[in-house]
């Protein structure tokens, strides 16, 4: 349990601040949308009734921002492989 990477991706053409953590259910990504005036962001990958895999906010309420950055996430992460 604990912070596991730093990262930087862009969205919307400005540097965003990623930060990996591991917790008992998985892991989250805290987003710091550091020169833009909107609230940090909390988004995990979660699992639908039938077993299909999204990105979403927690808590709940900011799914379209938590898909959209959440894509980049994992497009950064694929690229470390």
């Amino acid at each position: 349990m604990g912070f596991l990477q730093a990262f930087e991706i862009d969205y919307k053409n400005m540097p965003t601040q990623v930060a990996e953590h591991r917790l008992p259910s998985g892991r989250v990504f805290y987003i710091n949308f550091a020169e833009q005036k909107v609230k940090p962001l909390v988004i995990t990958i979660a699992e639908d009734d039938e077993g299909v895999k999204f990105w979403t906010s927690v808590p709940e309420g900011r799914q379209q921002e938590a898909e959209e950055v959440g894509k980049l996430v994992a497009t950064y992460i694929r690229s470390k492989r």
